[in-house]
């Protein structure tokens, strides 16, 4: 082999290496170029998932500060319902003491008043004792309440007292001769008490010896037609006049003349 031809051979070899040395410095640099740029996506990625973390834990850190304040408030709130609670229980052993105390002198109270009101005259006498009843049967029950009774007596007191300075024409049921009647009454206070039956008949109620009432007819025309007069008097509302009215005395012969 002649030395040009050695020449251009080992020429040829060299371009040849050179040309796939270029080629393959070419495709390593577009591999690199793609790495780089899947690592700038990557920090990218990395970049957003730090700034969601960071967004996460302020907003975490807000809620626990938010947690903490509303935990301070309960437990605050926890101090004042057992203080409270502890008042509660306090004024409620004190007024049970107290409604304990209370009990005797109420029950005594309801039987003084109900013995007052079966001494007086029999005006409506089964509702009057009915309330006074009511009260003692709810102080005996177990849910008694003698401050609450108490009230409820001092009320029932000034309707009694009430009865006193009134008079007026009312309807009711007597026990006349054994039977029941509906009949007219004009009471004057709690001093006097006149009836007149549907059949024209008067009376009035009597108290006897044993201070016990009861419901007596008058055959005395004077005293029927005055008795008559005041009761048509009060039912035209005239309560001012001169009226000379029977009275009852503590006698059964009264009643019959």
């Amino acid at each position: 082999m002649s030395k040009w031809t050695l020449f251009f051979v080992l020429a040829g070899l060299s371009f040849g290496l050179t040309s796939r040395a270029l080629a393959g410095s070419e495709q390593y640099g577009k591999r690199l170029a793609g790495l780089r740029a899947e690592v700038d996506d990557l920090e990218s990625h990395l970049e957003r998932l730090r700034s969601a973390a960071r967004s996460e834990r302020l907003s975490l850190e807000t809620q626990k500060g938010d947690l903490e304040v509303l935990l301070r408030k309960e437990q605050v709130r926890r101090e004042t319902v057992k203080r409270l609670r502890a008042k509660q229980l306090a004024e409620r052993r004190k007024a049970e003491s107290w409604s304990a105390r209370l009990m005797r002198p109420a029950l005594d109270a309801a039987m003084r008043l109900r013995n007052l009101v079966l001494q007086t005259l029999p005006f409506k006498r089964a509702e009057r004792l009915a309330a006074v009843d009511e009260i003692v049967a709810g102080l005996k029950s177990p849910r008694a309440d003698p401050a609450l009774a108490l009230s409820r007596l001092w009320q029932i007191v000034e309707d009694e007292i009430k009865l006193t300075a009134e008079s007026g024409l009312h309807r009711q049921v007597i026990v006349l001769g054994g039977e029941r009647l509906l009949v007219e009454v004009a009471r004057l206070g709690m001093g006097a008490l006149y009836f007149r039956t549907e059949d024209g008949r008067a009376g009035w109620a009597v108290q006897d010896a044993n201070a016990e009432y009861s419901f007596r007819i008058i055959t005395n025309k004077e005293k029927i037609e005055a008795i008559e007069s005041l009761i048509d008097a009060l039912r035209k509302q005239i309560r001012k006049g001169y009226f000379l009215l029977p009275l009852p005395r503590i006698s059964t012969k009264e009643v019959a003349e």
